[in-house]
């Protein structure tokens, strides 16, 4: 289902909670200035935030952007932490709901520069296993991503967003601050559908087990769910590397898990 500008749409999906951890919200105000400072050109991009009306951090990051930016943002508000905390559901419910061409199930440290959308844009056609295996692959992923050179590198980036008594900003990395770091599997950060194969099949959908929240107050505790969607990706059709440089991942010390 193409954009109204007859473009095609990227939909980033990631989760946030910031009510415990407050630079989880500064990530994101990272995460959401990069769409703005990095429109693409290719292609529209929407971004989509599971997260719970609770977290005050989160949301003021949230009515910021809405209100002060034409950036296109969406909002999943799950029902309490232990829904939120199993990020499949929130995957699950933007994926069945996406009117996106291309669903990338992100991660909130992530931030989008250097034309990498464009790129994503126009890997047409989708990539094909091979002569043999003329499957169309169920996710593609980045061989190659930016991250930051330490845990405290990282930490010193958030800490330059942190907004104190101004709020929220727009702002930018130094790319001169990360390093290159080859991936060799599509973990849960770096999970891009086509938005046919999203809406047909969900994050998980149907699995009782994925799909129950968590009981123990406690969000993203683990990430096993990004396994078994590959697991059932993989059944479907074949999980390819490819080259989209300009993805950069801030580190953090301080996880929730």
């Amino acid at each position: 289902m193409p954009s109204t500008t007859g473009k095609p749409l990227v939909e980033i999906v990631s989760h946030c909670y910031a009510q415990e951890l407050p630079h989880y919200a500064d990530l994101l105000a990272y995460q959401l200035s990069s769409l703005l400072i990095h429109q693409p050109n290719s292609c529209d991009v929407r971004a989509t935030i599971c997260c719970v009306h609770t977290d005050k951090r989160t949301t003021d990051v949230l009515t910021f952007f809405k209100r002060n930016t034409l950036l296109s943002i969406k909002m999943i508000v799950l029902r309490d932490v232990n829904e939120l905390g199993r990020r499949c559901i929130g995957r699950n419910i933007a994926a069945k709901c996406s009117i996106a061409d291309y669903v990338w199930f992100s991660d909130v440290d992530q931030v989008y520069r250097d034309g990498v959308l464009d790129r994503l844009a126009r890997l047409l056609p989708w990539p094909w296993s091979s002569e043999e295996t003329p499957r169309p692959a169920s996710i593609v992923f980045p061989r190659l991503i930016k991250i930051s050179a330490d845990h405290a590198t990282g930490d010193r980036t958030i800490g330059e967003i942190r907004n104190g008594r101004f709020g929220p900003s727009v702002m930018d990395v130094d790319p001169s601050t990360f390093v290159d770091k080859p991936y060799h599997k599509a973990i849960g950060g770096v999970q891009i559908v086509r938005g046919d194969f999203a809406r047909e099949h969900g994050y998980l959908d149907g699995q009782a087990h994925w799909q129950t929240p968590r009981t123990d107050g406690k969000p993203f505790r683990d990430f096993k769910d990004d396994l078994q969607y590959r697991k059932l990706c993989n059944r479907l059709g074949p999980i390819v590397p490819v080259d989209l440089p300009g993805v950069y991942r801030i580190r953090h010390s301080t996880t929730t898990h």
